[in-house]
């Protein structure tokens, strides 16, 4: 009977009460006619109706309630025993199996078996045949949970009633199996005999032993809870399958799979007694040379059980292990001649060796990504070796592929954890293999990657990375490796690669010599140790040593411990002689890898100790014939100098023999010394170093003195090169760190500068630049200093006389060296001459730095101290030079130049010469034509002496009257410092006003443009850069009309020598133009200082014109008002001012712009492109650049810090669109700037935003000109990005700024509506960070923060209605913010995202406003302000995001925040629209938010099931409106389904099982529903949803009330496709009812199995079936049924099905419809969820006639889902399920979770069309 609507009474929740419901059966019996013939058969029937009743009315509350309702319906039956048949069988049946709960007392079960009895007696043999799927099914269970009280009665209930059925119990045959095998999973117990022979008994009632098997071992194989007793059966009745009879045993007929099968889930089973029951059965019942093995089971079969039975070694269990060892290698034989080892060895290898090496390799291809599963075989490989016959047999073939699955998985693997985890088995594995037997797969492995031997097919490259990362990972040191085995690998390496250098592959030559590298790092020096009998190696011939070597590795010399074919002294020396022979080799040939060979040699030298018997001959022969040859390589220079130094230095080579070395050498590396090609410059001189170090003599800086002297033409010293002085300069460059820099570059020094007084040559004006940029002259002049201390003539005179005259002066001999010494001070004279004045300084603070003991006495002997001052001691000696006399008059020329000399060198350093008498010749106008008519000439030297004579030209005409450039004339004709320091000084602004507007002078701008320009300028274009700024103090005056033509071509020559040089670092890029580090040193000067002289104007204007206008001011309402009032008013000297300002600006922007480019250069860190074999050199002039470009920004950012920060902020926004990696770089250069410190940055940023939000709140020396082009909102999410990148500590600087300019956003929120929310983002970062630091101790200061923020939280929403920002577009769900938390703020730019923000934001208000109640009401404002009003707009739920979700769930982590969300949650779930949000959203959000919901509110499934009323047909049938309100109510009751179903799935598992009772209650009265029921069976779909939710979340122990009412329900469902049934069942109710089955099949709960029969064919007959075979199963005969009517009728629609394996007895037939495979090992997929099925549903749903409101109620059979879908799942339902099966799957409960989702949020049938309003 059904209850009326919304009465509902409260029954208890205890375990009697449940399970006594179930829908109403809907299947027709064949009562009727009896009914109608005979009125005692109406009692009768009426006397079992109102036992029924009893189920019905709710009365069950008690156990002793079930005993009184089994009396009743007993006593029901029995009242007319002479009817044969059962009225309202099939509820009896129900109400019977419910009685069996298992949460039922044993009284109530032994009174259901009394029932049961009594009915089978009653209805007969034929009658329980006949009606077996309606009885069997509520007894299977029994026996599993069965007291001993109630397990003789139900043995003897079977025993009774089912034994004499016979071949009837073919279809339940594995059902009852299951059933029984509980009974004797212990041997020892109760009533075990009797189970025992009672199965015994059905196996011989059955009739067919093969049937009884093969039932049995596919019973064995689903059911692990049973394989206990299954086991128990086996060991007594499993017959001996050792021989040839096995062939033919019923075990293995018709399928011997089943058999392997079976055995191979034993041995995977968790509990350790059946792997060792398993085991036994093996060992003595199935050995590996079994028949069956062997002949009848196919290899992947016999593979898969051997690799079975290996996995049992992972339990490290002795007992299992034992067996398996016997099992492998078999029986032992005591009285066998032979030795017993070799014939079990014979026995594994023939039967089981290539099987398990097989199957272990499959599992390693497999490429499983789970750790513990990649991980397997390295383990299994491991436990093996502990019996050396099985794993010294499979660990060879097996350890490359493991080590290989090991290297890809770090690739692949999820986590690096996973990775570590796998890494640590392959380690332990690796340690366990003999090292014989690693080196020799290593020695195989190379040998078939170079030579081709042994070729498995593998890529050679490949081979030998796997190698590489052998000995890079693993632990390859051990003792016995890198001495004895690792020589050996290596020669055997070399040998191969000599050959292959004859095939040209060099790419595998560089790999195979990459890898002699790495083995050569493992060997130690004590590895190749001579022996007493000298190891002579004339008879090893080389043809002979990779035989050797080969035997030493191969299988039998593994085993039998072979003896090394050479000892270590020979390995040493064999090495040295192949390595010499490649190094000769790669010399002749000209080899591009020459490189690597050299780097070999020179190891192998220093490891091998000294050979005298070695014939070095070839050798040297080849290195001096390269040497010889012209054009060579520089990887060839750098390791023949390399070789020869090593073979110097470790007693290889005699230091006298490298005469004739040196010289080539030094000649060949000083020709890459030039600095047009920087490439080599590190690398040549170290090489230089290297030859010096091991010479320690004067040989090299001989030579390097020759070749800076041989190629001078004496007299024309205008042909005079200075490319030796250039190279000099390099040399100088790298080698001045060296502390004996002496040995090399004194005579090449002197050589260099005596070009100081060569004046018109080229080498004579690259010197005179080179002192000028020299960066240090310590040491040069330290030379000058000790070259003087030589001459003893220059001694301290002694005591002087009150005039200042010596006591005794010296007196000049002709034995004194005058002439030297006259030299030495010529060329000091001349470096004095042409050095800077900050170089000149400098010697008045270097000391003297004795460089040995000889120069310290000297220095003690002159009168000196220790440590004189450079300028101290050359005055002294100055002045003892001056003070000397001649005696001899042959003499006096000479001493009269020693003393011009030394009077010049003095009066250099205390004076400057100046020149006044040639001002009126007008030079400067001459001098400019004819430099720009030169600037094309190729004689670019010539420029230099120009440029020198120009400037004293220029200087001169300022004391001309009337010159161009008289106006400009500064207090001083004195140029002012040379320092590329910006100058701030105001101390012009007393100066009187200029003259206004003076012209520039053209010719000379253009001269200046012309020569930065010009190509032939670069050589000199520091002679440029000094010409310029000796220029610019004269060109003050104009020098804002000149400054963006002079910038604009300064720069542009910066960014292509920039660009040029970029290019010549860059691997593969010839670049055909030269440019050096040097050429943008020049410009960046010369830049400097043009910006540095039109700033210093610049500020002295402003000082004389306060607060100028900017150009931009004014433009607002205001700003137009004033400006059109007071425009006569304003003074025109300040537009003037603004608009020098506004060029300055703009040049500075210019500026910062490429400076940063050049800056970044050498801070990108992802610079693949660069040539590795530069990288040194590149190192050096990119930190150069760097550092030059660095102190420029320095001084801009001290000049004009807003403008600098502002052009740097627009570059970051350009680059954060096109190359996020380089826009992170710009924080790194603020941060190092020394001008930019936070306390000054911050301030600037904030008056950035003002002068765009607020420009009237700011001082006008304060605002920005807003030449930028970028807006408020960048400035603050900049600022935002620069908070993240302070440390901790900056805060205690910032603080105060901060708070200000936050209080003021508050003030007036309005102008920065946009960037509040980045604001806020701001202000987290704040409280994060001083969390972090003593400073935020300060309780006042941190409740003070906490203020702000809220009160900024309010503005937010104020300033920003939630119509304007909250309404962003659905984030993808991939792109979306995580979940975690974690609040990762240092890698989101969310901008002006409020969300995004938000979500950052809120994982951090526990430190920003400390108090849980602020905490609170932060999270109150966001639900109130955001969230909520997203969740109830109109356009819901398209307008909520990835991001709104995850802000929500940042919501819900705040502890005791449950009042503020809940409500938002509640109502966004209860909405009608909830079920069309997208699946990847529900995934990722929403079930991890309904997660925390039910956590905080467990009533909400209870206060759900309340609203779900019962169905009811009073008031509705004849009603006005009574479809209307049906469909209603329907709505309302799918809407609430749905709703639990979705909860459900969202707990955790098991969460509600409190709440079981009031689900199944629901959804009996639910079942109950009609057509006409409001509410409908319409809402049955629903219904199994709620079923599938509970069986994806629920353990199957819990739902034991619930599997009589779902086999109920699914029969009901299925056979309402059958004739002559009534339905109730829509298309779509039946769809959900077949995904509930095929939901069930896939994870075949142990409770669904007993049942599984009723719906699937679940033995071998759904592949194999015999002859005249009906079906019993449901879904085969609605298929047969189908079939049938499918034949006998024509359809327009096309049918479509999934073939399972090539095993399915019908085609496919639907094109459309991919095959579903099944293969061994695979995952168990539900049939229903592949794509092409999903596809026919959705066109199905899409294409169905059905109006709005309404449910499709088609005719089932005619229906597409029916026709398309369900028939192609019920053809091959079976199929599927026992392909599925004997595929060992693992259940893809994935899968099932995914269709459930799909099905819930996706599905149109039900819920099309609904309404909005229901609630």
């Amino acid at each position: 009977m059904s209850l009326e609507p919304g009465i509902r009474r409260e029954t208890s929740s205890s375990p009697l009460s449940s399970g006594r419901s179930s829908p109403a059966p809907r299947r027709r019996t064949d009562d009727g006619d009896i009914a109608r013939r005979d009125p005692k058969y109406k009692r009768y029937t009426a006397n079992i109706e109102k036992a029924l009743v009893l189920f019905e009315t709710h009365a069950l509350q008690e156990w002793a309630d079930y005993i009184s309702f089994l009396g009743r319906l007993l006593k029901a039956l029995q009242s007319y025993p002479t009817f044969p048949q059962i009225p309202q069988r099939v509820l009896v049946s129900k109400r019977l199996a419910q009685c069996l709960n298992s949460r039922l007392p044993s009284g109530v079960h032994q009174k259901t078996i009394e029932v049961y009895s009594y009915i089978f007696s009653l209805i007969g043999r034929e009658g329980l045949a006949n009606d077996l799927t309606i009885w069997t099914p509520g007894l299977m269970p029994v026996l599993s949970y069965a007291s001993i009280i109630v397990k003789p009665h139900f043995l003897n209930l079977l025993e009774t009633f089912y034994l004499p059925l016979g071949r009837k119990l073919r279809p339940a045959l594995k059902s009852l199996i299951l059933a029984l095998l509980p009974g004797i999973d212990e041997e020892g117990g109760e009533y075990f005999d009797e189970t025992f022979n009672l199965l015994e008994s059905i196996r011989t009632a059955v009739g067919e032993d093969t049937y009884f098997w093969q039932c049995f071992l596919l019973a064995t194989i689903t059911s692990p809870a049973r394989r206990q007793g299954a086991l128990a059966f086996l060991s007594k009745k499993l017959p001996k399958l050792d021989n040839e009879e096995a062939l033919t045993s019923a075990l293995v007929s018709p399928e011997p799979g089943l058999l392997l099968r079976s055995f191979s889930t034993g041995l995977h089973d968790e509990n350790l007694l059946v792997q060792r029951g398993f085991l036994d059965l093996l060992v003595q019942s199935l050995p590996l040379s079994s028949p069956i093995l062997q002949k009848l089971a196919s290899p992947s079969d016999l593979q898969f059980l051997i690799t079975s039975a290996a996995g049992v070694v992972l339990r490290r269990d002795m007992s299992l292990n034992r067996r398996l060892w016997v099992w492998f290698l078999g029986p032992e034989f005591q009285d066998q001649q032979s030795p017993n080892v070799h014939f079990r060895t014979d026995y594994f290898h023939k039967y089981g060796l290539h099987e398990l090496v097989e199957g272990l390799q499959h599992m390693v291809d497999s490429n499983r990504l789970e750790p513990l599963e990649r991980a397997r075989p390295a383990r299994i490989c491991l436990s093996l070796m502990d019996r050396w016959e099985i794993g010294g047999a499979v660990v060879p073939d097996l350890f490359l592929p493991i080590v290989r699955s090991i290297k890809a998985y770090q690739k692949a693997s999820a986590s690096p954890e996973h990775y570590q985890e796998v890494m640590r088995s392959g380690a332990m594995f690796f340690d366990g293999v003999e090292s014989h037997l690693i080196w020799g797969v290593i020695h195989e492995s190379i040998a078939s990657a170079i030579t081709g031997s042994n070729d498995t097919g593998g890529d050679q490259m490949e081979k030998l990375d796997l190698v590489g990362f052998i000995l890079r990972t693993f632990n390859v040191r051990e003792e016995e490796m890198v001495v004895v085995h690792a020589p050996l690998v290596v020669l055997s390496l070399l040998v191969m690669l000599r050959a292959l250098a004859h095939k040209g592959a060099s790419e595998l030559l560089s790999k195979g010599f990459g890898l002699v590298e790495s083995l050569l790092e493992l060997i130690p020096q004590r590895a190749f140790h001579a022996s007493k009998d000298g190891d002579d190696i004339s008879s090893v011939n080389g043809r002979a040593i990779l035989p050797s070597i080969d035997k030493f590795y191969s299988r039998q010399s593994i085993k039998s411990s072979a003896p090394v074919p050479f000892s270590a002294g020979v390995i040493g020396k064999l090495l040295v002689r192949e390595m010499s022979d490649v190094v000769r080799e790669a010399i002749t040939s000209r080899q591009d890898d020459s490189g690597i060979r050299y780097k070999l040699m020179v190891q192998f030298l220093k490891k091998v100790p000294g050979i005298a018997d070695w014939d070095d001959i070839p050798l040297i022969k080849a290195i001096v014939e390269v040497l010889s040859a012209e054009n060579i390589a520089f990887n060839t220079l750098q390791g023949s100098t390399q070789v020869i130094a090593s073979l110097c230095g470790n007693g290889y080579l005699d230091k006298r023999s490298t005469d004739n070395l040196v010289f080539p050498i030094v000649k060949q590396l000083w020709t890459f010394l030039s600095p047009d090609t920087p490439k080599y410059h590190v690398e040549a001189v170290k090489s230089l170093w290297s030859l010096q170090d091991v010479l320690n003599d004067r040989r090299v800086e001989a030579a390097i003195s020759t070749f800076m002297t041989n190629k001078e033409i004496r007299g024309v010293y205008e042909t005079r090169s200075a490319e030796s002085g250039r190279k000099f300069s390099v040399l100088w460059a790298h080698s001045i760190v060296h502390t004996n820099y002496e040995m090399i570059l004194t005579r090449p020094l002197f050589l260099f500068l005596d070009s100081l007084v060569e004046e018109g040559t080229e080498l004579h004006i690259f010197a005179r630049g080179w002192l000028q940029n020299l960066q240090t002259t310590a040491k040069l002049f330290n030379l000058f200093t000790l070259k003087l201390l030589s001459f003893q003539f220059l001694r301290d005179p002694g005591m002087r006389d009150t005039n200042g005259n010596p006591n005794h002066r010296h007196k000049y001999t002709p034995d004194d060296d005058l002439d030297v010494c006259s030299y030495y001070l010529q060329t000091l004279s001349n470096v004095l001459r042409y050095s800077t004045e900050a170089a000149i300084a400098s010697i008045a603070k270097e000391k003297v730095n004795a460089t040995n003991e000889s120069a310290a006495r000297q220095l003690k002997n002159y009168g000196l101290d220790e440590e004189p001052i450079v300028q101290d001691a050359l005055v002294k000696l100055l002045i003892a030079a001056i003070d000397g006399e001649g005696q001899d008059p042959r003499n006096l020329h000479t001493v009269s130049k020693l003393h011009r000399t030394a009077l010049s060198v003095l009066h250099q350093i205390l004076l400057s010469p100046a020149a006044e008498s040639l001002a009126t010749l007008q030079l400067e106008n001459i001098l400019i034509a004819r430099l720009i008519s030169l600037l094309s000439s190729p004689d670019t030297y010539v420029q230099v002496s120009l440029l020198d004579v120009l400037f004293a030209a220029l200087k001169l005409s300022l004391l001309r009257p009337g010159s161009p450039l008289n106006n400009a004339r500064r207090p001083s004709l004195e140029p002012g410092p040379k320092s590329t320091r910006l100058s701030l000084s105001l101390g012009d602004a007393e100066r009187p006003n200029p003259t206004p507007q003076p012209i520039p002078p053209a010719h000379l701008v253009k001269c200046l443009i012309g020569g930065f320009s010009s190509p032939s300028s670069r050589p000199v274009l520091d002679s440029w850069v000094s010409f310029l700024a000796e220029c610019l103090p004269l060109l003050s005056q104009v020098i804002f009309q000149i400054l963006i033509p002079l910038v604009e071509c300064v720069i542009e020559q910066i960014r292509k020598n920039f660009d040029i040089l970029k290019s010549l670092y860059t691997d593969g890029v010839t670049s055909l133009t030269a440019s050096s580090e040097y050429t943008l040193m020049s410009l960046l000067n010369g830049l400097e200082q043009i910006l540095a002289t039109a700033h210093d104007k610049l500020m002295t204007e402003e000082v004389k014109n306060p607060n100028p206008k900017t150009p931009n001011e004014g433009t607002g309402f205001f700003g137009n008002m004033v400006s059109g009032v007071f425009t006569q008013e304003i003074p025109q000297a300040r537009n003037a001012t603004a608009n020098n300002r506004l060029t300055v600006l703009l040049c500075f922007q210019d500026t910062v712009r490429i400076c940063y480019n050049i800056w970044s250069w050498g801070d990108n860190e992802n610079n693949s492109a660069l040539d590795s074999s530069s990288l040194g050199s590149f190192g050096y002039t990119s930190m150069k650049l760097r550092a030059r470009s660095r102190r420029i920004l320095e001084h801009m950012f001290a000049a004009e810090t807003l403008e600098c920060l502002e052009t740097l902020i627009q570059l970051w926004v350009g680059l954060g669109k096109t190359d996020t990696s380089r826009a992170d770089s710009v924080f790194k250069l603020v941060n190092v700037l020394d001008g930019s410190r936070p306390k000054f940055t911050v301030p600037a940023l904030f008056n950035a935003i003002y002068s765009r939000t607020n420009p009237s709140a700011l001082e006008p020396f304060r605002k920005s000109t807003l030449t930028a082009e970028i807006n408020d909102l960048d400035i603050v999410v900049f600022l935002v990005q620069y908070a993240l990148s302070l440390e901790d500590d900056a805060m205690d600087e910032i603080w105060t700024d901060c708070m200000a300019f936050l209080k003021d956003v508050l003030a007036n929120p309005f102008p920065h509506r946009q960037s509040l929310p980045s604001l806020l983002h701001f202000i987290s970062i704040l409280g994060e960070k001083v969390d972090n630091t003593n400073f935020g101790e300060q309780k006042k200061m941190r409740k003070e923060l906490g203020d702000l923020f809220l009160r900024l939280l309010t503005a937010v929403f104020t300033v920003r209605p939630i119509s304007t920002n909250a309404i962003e577009p659905i984030t993808p769900v991939e792109g979306g913010l995580g979940g975690d938390g974690k609040g990762d703020l240092a890698h989101a730019k969310p901008g002006d995202n409020l969300i995004d923000i938000l979500a950052l934001v809120v994982p951090q208000l526990r430190k920003v406003l400390l108090e849980q109640e602020r905490v609170l009401a932060a999270a109150s404002t966001i639900s109130t302000s955001l969230i909520g009003p997203m969740f109830r707009s109109k356009t819901f739920p398209h307008n909520v995001s990835s991001g709104l979700l995850n802000l929500l769930y940042q919501l819900t982590r705040i502890s005791n925040s449950q009042k503020v969300w809940k409500k938002d949650l509640s109502d966004a779930f209860n909405d009608p629209r909830f079920f069309s949000f997208s699946i990847p959203l529900v995934k990722k959000h929403w079930v991890p938010l309904l997660r925390q919901w039910i956590l905080g509110d467990r009533d909400r499934l209870t206060d759900l099931l309340q609203r779900i009323t019962p169905p009811t047909t009073a008031g509705v049938l004849f009603g006005v409106g009574a479809t209307s309100a049906r469909i209603e109510a329907d709505r309302k009751t799918q809407l609430n389904l749905r709703r639990i179903a979705c909860l459900i799935f969202a707990a955790d598992a098991d969460n509600f099982v409190v709440n079981l009772k009031e689900i199944e209650d629901s959804i009996v009265e639910l079942l109950n529903a009609t057509s006409v029921s409001s509410p409908s069976s319409a809402t049955r779909a629903d219904v199994y949803l709620v079923l599938r939710a509970l069986i994806l979340r629920m353990s199957p122990i819990h739902l034991n009330s619930f599997w009589p009412l779902i086999n109920t329900e699914l029969q009901s469902a299925l056979s309402s496709l059958l004739p002559e049934e009534d339905s109730d069942y829509t298309e779509f109710s039946l769809l959900q009812a077949c995904k509930l089955l095929d939901t069930l099949l896939v994870i075949a709960p142990d409770e669904f199995q007993l049942s599984e029969w009723l719906f699937i064919t679940d033995t071998i007959e759904a592949v194999y079936r015999p002859p005249n075979w009906y079906p019993t199963a449901l879904t085969d005969q609605v298929a047969s049924f189908s079939t049938s009517t499918a034949t006998g009728t024509t359809t327009t629609s096309s049918t479509s099905a999934l073939s399972t394996a090539g095993v399915a007895s019908q085609q496919v037939q639907n094109r459309d419809v991919p095959e579903l495979a099944v293969n061994l090992g695979t995952t168990k997929c539900p049939w229903l969820f592949h794509e092409s099925v999903r596809s026919l549903e959705r066109a199905a749903m899409a294409t169905a006639s059905v109006s709005t409101g309404s449910t499709p109620n088609l005719p089932v059979i005619d229906g597409q889902i029916m026709q398309q879908i369900l028939r192609p799942f019920f053809r091959n339902l079976s199929l599927y399920a026992y392909e599925s099966t004997y595929s060992m799957g693992v259940p893809d409960v994935a899968a099932c979770e995914d269709m459930f989702l799909a099905d819930l949020f996706e599905d149109v049938g039900s819920l099309g069309g609904m309404s909005s309003t229901v609630s």
